[in-house]
């Protein structure tokens, strides 16, 4: 089938058919149309017909990055929104890429503002399968789980957005709605990122395979599901898992342990010691690079979780352990202590006290 590269005439062809039979749903006919163009879903089709139709936006003026309609969306000024809007003054991506600063950016006192101009901007015709920018960086849902923003994630879904489908290239490598709230860099809200799994885990989403029960439990912050499932499988606690997932500091090799804290889950760390989790446990050495220990993983993360870890009845923290490590894609290639990354790194005066005292108090051998 010839492929007419215009994201929006396959818009009008999906809404035509819906028109004709009202009971077909409009991600159902998505899905029909990619696969007639050889795709395996919408957003697959969406980021092939991006990559065939991109040039540089003649909307943009030198030296800018957006062009006038996004860049407003992204101040969140929707009276100039508005304006732009009414005069005509945007393309089909420029309403995509709109839609998704509207929907990324934004704390939750924001969300009635920018709810109002994300239905304004769908009356123009954004799409809520929509790619961003060039398509290099994947579907518009995307974002929302990169910046943990569960009301975006809820408003796409409710305007017909498709989320159950497999991982698509991007330049950050083949990605999946889920992999992009488990592997997000941010860490604090996790009242928000528990509501936004929620959401997403209600839809279908493609689960990734290394994304096991046990990583799912500890992603959604549910101490209780984690406990059931180590006893059920009592190994789990000391078993490393070569293909664990994500991290600031990179899991694989990791145990489950060293996830929690990394995520900063406090009950489920407080789990797993319970249960007799090493809070010691180095990785493993993986292409040379490793051997972490948990408390490395705390030290640019939750201060609480350093302080749970320093005070462990557990057992005695040792911090004489010397690791390298692989941190935003950068590797630690010379063996440090959790002190010294510390201190080489710009932890806070706070971590480095906690740390400087719990060496300094550790039990002789």
């Amino acid at each position: 089938m010839p492929i007419n590269p215009s994201l929006e005439h396959l818009q009008k062809q999906a809404k035509r058919r819906v028109k004709q039979d009202p009971s077909l749903p409009l991600t159902a006919v998505h899905h029909q149309l990619a696969q007639e163009y050889g795709c395996k879903n919408w957003p697959e089709l969406a980021l092939m017909i991006a990559s065939m139709t991109h040039r540089q936006d003649p909307a943009l003026a030198p030296g800018e990055r957006y062009a006038p309609l996004p860049k407003a969306a992204r101040a969140r000024d929707f009276e100039q929104v508005r304006r732009l809007l009414e005069a005509g003054a945007f393309t089909p991506n420029h309403l995509d890429q709109s839609l998704a600063h509207v929907l990324w950016y934004g704390d939750a006192a924001t969300w009635p503002a920018r709810k109002a101009a994300a239905d304004l901007l769908l009356d123009y015709g954004a799409d809520p399968d929509g790619q961003y920018g060039s398509g290099a960086y994947g579907p518009i849902v995307f974002g929302t789980g990169e910046c943990v923003q569960p009301e975006g994630l809820l408003y796409l879904i409710e305007a017909g957005a498709d989320v159950s489908f497999p991982p698509v290239q991007t330049k950050y490598g083949w990605q999946c709605p889920l992999s992009y709230i488990l592997g997000t860099y941010g860490r604090g809200p996790n009242d928000r990122k528990h509501r936004y799994l929620e959401i997403l885990l209600a839809h279908q989403p493609f689960i990734p395979p290394e994304v096991t029960p046990p990583v799912l439990a500890i992603h959604r912050g549910d101490p209780r599901l984690l406990g059931e499932l180590i006893g059920r499988e009592p190994t789990l606690l000391t078993r490393r898992f070569p293909d664990l997932p994500y991290g600031n500091i990179a899991l694989r090799g990791a145990t489950l342990l060293h996830c929690a804290v990394e995520f900063g889950e406090s009950e489920c760390v407080e789990t797993l010691l319970r249960h007799g989790a090493d809070l010691n446990a180095p990785s493993d050495l993986i292409g040379g690079v490793g051997g972490q220990t948990p408390v490395f993983h705390a030290i640019h993360g939750n201060f609480a979780i350093l302080q749970l870890l320093t005070r462990s009845s557990a057992s005695p923290l040792d911090l004489s352990l010397r690791a390298t490590f692989r941190r935003h894609g950068e590797i630690q290639s010379r063996p440090v202590t959790a002190l010294e990354f510390a201190e080489q790194s710009g932890a806070s005066a706070e971590t480095l006290a906690l740390l400087r005292m719990a060496s300094s108090t550790k039990p002789e051998k």
